[in-house]
């Protein structure tokens, strides 16, 4: 016997399944929905660790050079004043810089490329390839062999070529493009076809051929402009400090002797441009100093050797005091007439400049001139400045952008000022040599009154002193300009150089690729786990239910893995055995106040378990000492005398239609305490039979013989065959399939709970396995509505309404229904 339970309160025997029982919280149900689901963590972590060894295997390493530079910044001072006070006002040799645009103008494409046009070795890439030609390393200088060509624009660029060397003194060239193409050639052999004009040479430092290695390598033709964008997208440029102008240069690639060719070469060339720069004014000085030292001297030859003939003929050797006082006052208007056409010359140059579109800012010095104008000096210098500011920003921005207009706006405004000044300067000019014009002819008629040798002597030797001052004084003025220049320094400075010793390696990570292979091995299983868990529409647990329907849950039957259908009664001592008795000591909660209780099974839909349900409760009521009949009246699909061994040829559907007695259809089983009524031929209308007069005498007849009256009724959602029977029964059992039932079929269940032609329903929840939360192979399903239709069953298989629900066929229970 049983010991009573207070209400509600449920046993959880051995077989208990932690998925369905208690009101454990969420959280525990997802732990256990991961433990149940481990061999999926399993492949999901042998694939991820799988796939980081691939990767740290094979995977081409990444190194990381560096280098240090020191970059002045015009706030903190830079350049060098003195070099620059030798032409006063001119910032031919100052330092305007700013830290940002220095860092902008390193990663300029212009700089770049040119960087990659002084490296040569960068325009060929050579691959090496693995013996089992998996894995490809890129090589450098120590290739085996060395591609010598005239012009890339005679190579096919990108395309590859595949050498494999055969011998010390051959090689197989292969090329896989347009048409397959391969060839055997020697060391130093020109090649000139499929579009290609180069020689391949053996390098002499390193041995080319090698018995045990694949001896196979590939090679292709770079576009330098591709290249630079590659570099200058992969340089970093930061400094060591927030405030500091020392900065560190860094740049990643497979070859940390190429990468470091690389810096060194970018630091170098960077330099050599800064230096251009600061020279071109210098520059533009002496060439302009150079076009008037032409001129002069040419001038100056032809006074020469007017003198010198002159001398030779008049054999005049000495002036007189009145003739030398005037050639002394000639001479000095001469001079001072010059020194203005110089000055108005530069004007004409000046005035040139601002009227051309020329922007480069490198502007000839007033002071180089000799032009004494303090504020057309101060323009002048501030125009160059705000002409090599738009330059360096026209580096990193569009000329569209604000910046940049507002600077060309102020040039504007400088060059306005600049041709005022102009103007003005030329007119005082012009006047000033009318001045020197008019005294050189008063002096002029003053020699006329001379005798004639010595006035052609005195115009002769006033030519010669005018040539030879302004020759001496430009000679001057271009010998200051070219120590200015010589002397120019960079501003910026290499302090540490990049060396391939000191690169560090940063690529495969092999730590982090297994440590995220561990996170991805976790975390994709269970956001899958979790997708499916929310998208699954099949009863999982005791909180499904809960959700769908207020009616009590009453036991939990778990899966059955015995061949047998009647596992009570062959192996009682089982934990399915144990899971029915617990279900028969809640029973008697709901029955207690009943005598001789009818107590019908069902489901919402075929499959789910309810005859193995009906046939094993009824045996472990009857093991109880209780006289308990199982009555089939699952009239259109009969399989509950299979389950008995017992003939169908006679059954329920013999005596309703008056065919057979009461005594005649109950038979005796080998359960003891255990009779059943098999359902019978199936009859044509079975409904009509169960709504008859006589199933209602046959249930009071079985009440009055025995204890326990269990009937196995067909699925109410579809057919209405189990609830016609209804005012007949004490309490209804529904019977759900984890994994099977769709969660949808719990409305039905509610809507009949809340029926008050229906005197009490509970739930069983059927096929509880422990060997995953969905099962082998994660089975889930979706639907829609409670999954019946007239005509067809769950799979949508096709019945005879009016002799069965199903054709579905099957043997044991355990296959068929749970």
């Amino acid at each position: 016997m049983d010991t009573p339970q207070p209400p509600n309160t449920y046993t959880q025997p051995p077989y208990y399944n932690p998925l369905v029982g208690g009101d454990s919280l969420d959280f525990k149900r997802y732990i256990s929905l991961f433990i149940s689901n481990w061999y999926w963590f399993a492949i999901a972590m042998l694939i991820a660790i799988g796939i980081a060894y691939a990767k740290n295997r094979y995977s081409e390493e990444i190194y990381t050079v560096s280098s240090t530079m020191l970059i002045k910044d015009n706030e903190i001072g830079g350049g060098n004043s003195d070099l620059a006070n030798i032409f006063p006002g001119t910032n031919a040799f100052k330092s305007e810089q700013n830290l940002k645009n220095e860092i902008g103008i390193l990663k300029s494409f212009r700089l770049n490329y040119r960087v990659i046009q002084e490296l040569p070795d960068f325009h060929v890439v050579y691959i090496g390839v693995g013996r089992r030609g998996i894995v490809e390393s890129r090589m450098y200088k120590n290739i085996p062999f060395k591609v010598v060509y005239d012009s890339l624009e005679k190579q096919r660029i990108g395309l590859p070529v595949t050498i494999k060397i055969l011998s010390s003194d051959n090689y197989k060239l292969e090329i896989n493009g347009d048409a397959d193409f391969n060839k055997t050639l020697s060391f130093g052999e020109r090649f000139t076809e499929m579009g290609f004009d180069f020689t391949i040479f053996s390098n002499s430092g390193v041995s080319s051929f090698n018995p045990d290695a694949s001896n196979r390598y590939y090679f292709y033709f770079a576009n330098p402009v591709a290249l630079a964008n590659q570099y200058r997208g992969k340089l970093s440029i930061s400094p060591i400090e927030e405030e500091a102008t020392l900065v560190t240069l860094s740049v990643s690639g497979s070859v940390p002797e190429q990468e470091a060719d690389y810096i060194n070469k970018l630091m170098e060339v960077y330099l050599q441009q800064g230096l251009e720069v600061k020279n071109e004014t210098a520059e533009k000085t002496i060439e302009f100093i150079d076009g008037q030292i032409g001129s002069i001297s040419d001038s100056l030859k032809k006074v020469e050797n007017s003198l010198e003939n002159f001398r030779l003929s008049n054999r005049l050797i000495d002036l007189s005091q009145e003739g030398t006082n005037i050639q002394s006052r000639l001479e000095s208007y001469e001079n001072d007439r010059s020194t203005l056409f110089l000055q108005m010359k530069y004007y004409e140059y000046l005035k040139d400049y601002i009227v051309s579109k020329n922007e480069t800012g490198d502007i000839v010095s007033p002071g180089a001139m000799g032009v004494s104008n303090g504020s057309l000096e101060r323009m002048v210098e501030e125009l160059a400045n705000l002409q090599q500011q738009k330059n360096k920003l026209k580096v990193n921005i569009s000329e569209d952008l604000p910046a940049v207009t507002v600077i060309d706006n102020s040039i504007n405004d400088v060059k306005a000022l600049i041709a005022e000044n102009i103007n003005s300067s030329m007119k005082s000019t012009d006047n000033a040599i009318k001045d020197t014009d008019r005294r050189i002819s008063m002096v002029e008629a003053e020699l006329n009154k001379l005798p004639g040798t010595e006035r052609r002597f005195i115009n002769i030797q006033r030519k010669f002193d005018l040539n030879n001052t302004v020759y001496n004084y430009l000679l001057e003025k271009r010998a200051e300009a070219g120590i200015a220049k010589a002397s120019t320094v960079s501003d910026n400075r290499i302090i540490d150089y990049a060396e391939s010793f000191n690169s560090s390696r940063i690529g495969p990570k092999t730590r982090q690729n297994y440590v995220m292979a561990l996170m991805i091995g976790l975390i994709i299983p269970a956001i899958m786990i979790l997708l499916i868990d929310y998208l699954n529409n099949k009863i999982i647990d005791k909180k499904d239910i809960e959700k769908g329907t207020g009616a009590p849950i009453m036991g939990f039957i778990s899966h059955n893995n015995l061949k047998t259908e009647i596992p009570v009664a062959e192996r009682p001592g089982s934990t399915l055995a144990e899971s029915f008795r617990s279900l028969r000591t809640n029973l008697k909660y709901f029955t207690k106040e009943t005598q001789n209780p009818v107590i019908s099974v069902s489901s919402t839909i075929s499959a789910e378990g309810k005859t193995f349900i009906s046939a094993n409760l009824a045996a472990i009521i009857a093991s109880n000492g209780k006289k308990v009949l199982l009555v089939g009246l699952d009239l259109r699909k009969p399989r509950i005398h299979k389950i008995f061994g017992i003939s169908n040829d006679t059954g329920i559907s013999n005596y309703l239609i008056g065919q057979d007695k009461f005594e005649k259809i109950i038979f005796k089983t080998e359960v003891e305490n255990l009779w059943y009524a098999p359902s019978g031929p199936v009859p044509p209308n079975p409904a009509e039979l169960i709504d008859s007069q006589e199933m209602k005498e046959f249930i009071l007849k079985a009440i009055k013989q025995f204890d326990y009256v269990i009937i196995d009724t067909p699925p109410v959602a579809l057919v209405t065959d189990a609830l016609l029977v209804s005012p007949l029964t004490d309490f209804y059992i529904f019977v759900v399939r984890q994994r099977y039932t769709s969660k949808n079929t719990l409305a039905l269940i509610d809507e009949l709970h809340r029926n008050e032609n229906i005197k009490s329903i509970g739930i069983v929840m059927n096929d509880i396995s422990l060997t995953g939360y969905y099962g082998y192979g994660l089975r889930y399903g979706y639907s829609v509505g409670y999954g019946y239709s007239y005509g067809y069953n769950y799979y949508g298989e096709y019945h005879n309404s009016r002799y069965g629900y199903t054709d579905k066929e099957k043997g044991y229970y355990s296959d068929e229904e749970n």
